[in-house]
């Protein structure tokens, strides 16, 4: 009787007991990646917009993303994004 009660004693000590201090880290480093995320994707569509923006008032494309560099409000890494001056697509490079 003993040896059954002691079973799922002995069973848990193989469980790793969980850090609070790594497990708050990995939570920290998760919320950041995810906020890398959700700003990548605004600023991509920022861009967008801005080019949809440009097309209306010049008839054309901006042959390069530096031409929408200053409407857009803040500082514009072009080296991150892929974009056709022919259809004005834009996408964050791979």
């Amino acid at each position: 009787m003993l040896v059954l009660v002691s079973l799922p004693l002995l069973a848990s000590c193989d469980e790793k007991s969980k850090n609070p201090v790594s497990e708050y880290g990995d939570a920290m480093i998760d919320a950041y990646k995810k906020g890398q995320a959700v700003k990548e994707t605004a600023d991509l569509d920022a861009i967008r917009k801005t080019i949809q923006v440009y097309y209306a008032e010049n008839g054309k494309y901006p042959a390069s993303l530096d031409e929408i560099a200053n409407l857009i409000g803040k500082p514009l890494d072009t080296a991150k994004y892929d974009y056709n001056p022919q259809t004005g697509k834009v996408s964050l490079k791979k």
